[in-house]
């Protein structure tokens, strides 16, 4: 379903252009999972599933000139909610990997969420020292353990009875959501922690005019959007393969002196509370506005052209990728992937910025 109008005001000048659309789509191939019993056939893929998108098209131009100055430019801003409203009989949701398979899937496609959506635990700060507390270490019979050197009682830090409790927990680790509310973090509480549809997507279209010069320009931005950011998981822990490590790691780490902070301790225990699980550490907000294209060009008088039997020379400097304004800490917010699983920044290459310099000629 569309519904939209095209209007025209001062003579044409000023344009609106606008759209309200919903898409349902059915029938989507999807491969079901085949019970272990029946072999090792891979499943037929069968149009079984379905999902929803929903959202708007907006555009607003102006074009006009005064004398030898010309101005034509348009701004797009497209918006879209998608929603999976059927995968399989019996199938609420699918697990798929677009991050590092170090940590597992990052990615949950799910009935009634977006396609992609990022799935895990959510963390919530990082475990600090008043959370635990030093005991004496007994055996089975209750009976102290003692140092065979000292003679003293051997101790052990534990958590505190208040505190969740979590595998691997220590002062400057991660701490999770208790999200069912059951004192301890198991797998069930686990969340969706970010989406990397964005919210809306948008464009600038500009075109100036000087007597026999012209600059255009192609602006491009998303916004709302998240990235799951999995460099972070070789470059801001220690156990994660030694070599090039981040300067959060280095001056931001979690340490007893320096606690206001979301950089976990520079340690080299890999465990639950570190490195091994997706979670809401690894997300930034991917929102970004890039400078694609940016055109000056010159076109000679016909005065000049005709004598060389030319009918028209045009020559022009073009910078591609030129910036790209984000918050974003990786190489490169502009982003692909498998429409399963995107979002997630394994080491993309970044967008190369170039410089052309060029001429259209026409006899």
């Amino acid at each position: 379903f569309d519904i939209g109008f095209d209007a025209g005001f001062l003579n044409s000048k000023v344009g609106v252009k606008f759209d309200y659309y919903t898409k349902k789509t059915k029938d989507l191939l999807f491969a079901p999972e085949l019970p272990g019993t029946s072999g090792l056939a891979s499943a037929p893929y069968i149009n079984i599933a379905a999902m929803s998108n929903t959202g708007i098209d907006l555009e607003l131009s102006f074009k006009d000139k005064w004398g030898d100055f010309g101005f034509d430019g348009s701004v797009v801003v497209t918006t879209v909610k998608n929603n999976i409203d059927k995968i399989a009989e019996g199938v609420k949701f699918f697990d798929y990997g677009g991050g590092t398979t170090r940590i597992g899937a990052n990615n949950r496609n799910m009935v009634g969420h977006p396609m992609s959506a990022f799935f895990g635990y959510k963390v919530i700060s990082l475990f600090q020292e008043a959370e635990f507390h030093t005991e004496g270490v007994v055996d089975a019979d209750k009976k102290p353990v003692l140092d065979p050197v000292t003679g003293i009682q051997k101790t052990k830090i534990v958590q505190n009875a208040d505190v969740p409790k979590q595998d691997g927990a220590e002062a400057g680790f991660f701490k999770y959501q208790d999200t069912n509310g059951d004192n301890v973090i198991t797998p069930e509480d686990r969340v969706f922690i970010g989406n990397p549809n964005p919210k809306f997507t948008y464009g600038f279209n500009l075109a100036f005019s000087y007597k026999n010069f012209d600059l255009t320009a192609f602006l491009y931005g998303s916004q709302g959007n998240d990235i799951f950011n999995s460099n972070r998981y070789f470059i801001d822990f220690w156990p994660s393969f030694q070599g090039q490590k981040s300067t959060d790691l280095l001056y931001k780490s979690w340490t007893s002196t320096n606690t206001n902070t979301k950089v976990p301790k520079a340690s080299n225990t890999s465990n639950f509370s570190t490195n091994t699980q997706v979670n809401s550490y690894y997300l930034e907000d991917g929102s970004y506005l890039r400078a694609k294209n940016l055109q000056l060009g010159y076109t000679l008088p016909e005065s000049v052209t005709s004598r060389f039997n030319v009918k028209s020379l045009r020559v022009y400097i073009q910078g591609v990728n030129l910036f790209t304004i984000t918050k974003y800490s990786g190489l490169d917010p502009e982003l692909g992937g498998d429409d399963r699983a995107f979002g997630s920044d394994t080491g993309n290459y970044p967008e190369v910025k170039q410089y052309i310099f060029g001429l259209n000629l026409n006899f």
